[in-house]
C-alpha cells in the first residue's frame, strides 16, 4: 500500500485536473462552440483529468478493495486512508462504501479510537459531507459515554454548523443505543 502522503497529492492532483476541466469546459460553454483553441484545451484538460482518474483507480482504490477481506492490516490501511480529508472527484462515494463496510468488521480497540478521532475530527468541520452520515451510522455500533462528551466537548457557536453537526451526531447515536440515552438527556436537563 503507497504512503498516505503520496494518497494525499494522487488526490490532490484529482481535484486540481477535475477544477481545470471544468474550468476550461465552463469557458467554451459546449463542444460545439466555434473556439477551437479552447474546444482542444478542454479536450486535453479532460484527458488529464481522465489520466489522473484512473491512476487513483488503479493505484490505490482497486489494492483497497482486494484488501477489504476485512484483515487487521488491511483495516488499518482503510482507516489511514479515511483520516485523509481531501475532498476529490467521487472521495465521498468511496468514503461512504468503507465506512459501510466498517459496520460489519470486528474492530480491536486502536481502530475503534483510531474511527471516533476521525468523527470528531469530522464533526468539529463546518462543512457536511455525504460520507458523515455513514460515519454517524458507524459510531451508533462503536459510541460510549466518553465518546458522547468528547462529542458535547467540540467547541462550537449556537447556530453554527459545527453545532448542527453535533446535534445531527448525537440523536443518531441516542436513537440507535437505548443504552447510552438516559444518561446525556440527565446531563443535558441539569445545564439548561
Amino acid at each position: 500500500m503507497p504512503s498516505p502522503e503520496s494518497y494525499r497529492q494522487a488526490l490532490e492532483r484529482m481535484r486540481e485536473a477535475d477544477q481545470a476541466h471544468r474550468k476550461a469546459f465552463r469557458e467554451i460553454g459546449s463542444w460545439r462552440s466555434g473556439d477551437k483553441k479552447g474546444v482542444a484545451k478542454a479536450k486535453k484538460s479532460l484527458e488529464v483529468f481522465r489520466y489522473e482518474s484512473q491512476v487513483l483507480q488503479e493505484r490505490y482504490n482497486r489494492p483497497l478493495e482486494e484488501a477489504l477481506l476485512w484483515r487487521s492490516r488491511a483495516i488499518d490501511e482503510v482507516i489511514v486512508v479515511l483520516s485523509i480529508d481531501v475532498p476529490s472527484y467521487r472521495s465521498g462515494y468511496r468514503k461512504e462504501d468503507y465506512y459501510r463496510r466498517l459496520k460489519k468488521a470486528a474492530l480491536c480497540e486502536e481502530q475503534t479510537s483510531n474511527l471516533k478521532a476521525i468523527a470528531l475530527q469530522r464533526w468539529a468541520s463546518r462543512e457536511y459531507r455525504r460520507e458523515d452520515l455513514e460515519l454517524g451510522r458507524v459510531m451508533v455500533k462503536l459510541a460510549d459515554m466518553e465518546f458522547l462528551n468528547a462529542v458535547e466537548a467540540v467547541p462550537a457557536r449556537k447556530g453554527s454548523m459545527v453545532e448542527k453537526h453535533k446535534q445531527r451526531m448525537l440523536e443518531a447515536v441516542l436513537h440507535g443505543r437505548k443504552d447510552l440515552r438516559s444518561q446525556p438527556k440527565s446531563k443535558q436537563g441539569s445545564e439548561s
